[in-house]
C-alpha cells in the first residue's frame, strides 16, 4: 500500500484566488486621481506558509499516524492472504475440483475485499487532510487581505509565479504570524468518524 500524497502546495491552488481577493483593494485618493488603479504589489510565499504554520504542521503530523498504522495493518494483512493462498494451492489436488472452486472463488472475494477496504481508508484519510487544508488556506486568505489593506497593498502574488521581487515586497512573515497565532491548529475530521485535533509540536521545531 502507498503512503498518501502530501498535503498539495497552495501555491497555484490560490494564486487567481489570492489576486482576486486584493486586486479591487484601492484608497479613495487614488480612485479619485485616475480610473486606472496602480498596481501596488506584494509577495506571499504560500511555501513557507505551508511548511511552517502550526496548523499545517498539525494535519501532517496526524496524517502520518494513520498512514503508519494503515501500512501495519496492510502488511499484517497480506502476510495472512499470502499464507491463505499458500494453503489453498497445496490442497489443489487433494480437494474435489468443486470444493477447491468454492474455496478459491471465496479467497479472491476476501482478497478483492481487503483491497477495496485499503483504498476507502486512503481516500477518505486524503479527503479529510484536504478539508484541512481547505480551512487553513481559507483563513490565510483573509489574513493575506488584512495584511495587503493595512499596507496599501492593491494585488498579492505567490512567490511560485514571480521570476523577480524585491524583498521588501514579501509580506509572508506577518501574514505567518498572524495565521499561527489565530489558527494554531485546526479540528481534523477522523477519517473513520468523529473528528481529532490536528496541532503541530510548536516547541519540537
Amino acid at each position: 500500500m502507498t503512503s498518501p500524497n502530501s498535503i498539495r502546495s497552495l501555491a497555484g491552488a490560490v494564486t487567481l484566488a489570492i489576486a482576486a481577493a486584493t486586486a479591487t483593494l484601492s484608497t479613495p485618493v487614488m480612485a479619485q486621481q485616475s480610473n486606472q488603479t496602480r498596481p501596488i504589489i506584494g509577495v506571499l510565499n504560500t511555501q513557507i506558509i505551508e511548511r511552517d504554520s502550526l496548523a499545517h504542521k498539525g494535519v501532517r503530523l496526524e496524517r502520518d499516524k494513520y498512514v503508519t498504522r494503515y501500512q501495519t495493518e496492510a502488511r499484517v494483512l497480506e502476510t495472512e492472504l499470502r499464507e491463505e493462498e499458500q494453503r489453498l494451492t497445496q490442497q489443489r489436488n487433494v480437494l474435489a475440483p468443486e470444493v477447491f472452486q468454492q474455496q478459491a472463488q471465496a479467497f479472491q472475494e476476501k482478497f478483492g475485499t481487503a483491497q477495496q477496504e485499503s483504498r476507502i481508508k486512503l481516500e477518505n484519510l486524503n479527503a479529510v487532510v484536504q478539508q484541512a487544508a481547505i480551512q487553513i488556506n481559507q483563513e490565510m486568505m483573509g489574513i493575506t487581505s488584512q495584511v495587503a489593506q493595512e499596507l496599501g497593498i492593491n494585488m498579492v502574488m505567490p512567490q511560485g509565479v514571480i521570476l523577480l521581487a524585491d524583498p521588501s515586497m514579501d509580506i509572508t512573515r506577518p501574514v505567518l504570524e498572524i495565521l499561527n497565532e489565530r489558527l494554531p491548529s485546526v479540528e481534523m475530521q477522523n477519517p473513520e468518524g468523529g473528528a481529532v485535533a490536528a496541532e503541530g509540536d510548536a516547541a519540537a521545531e
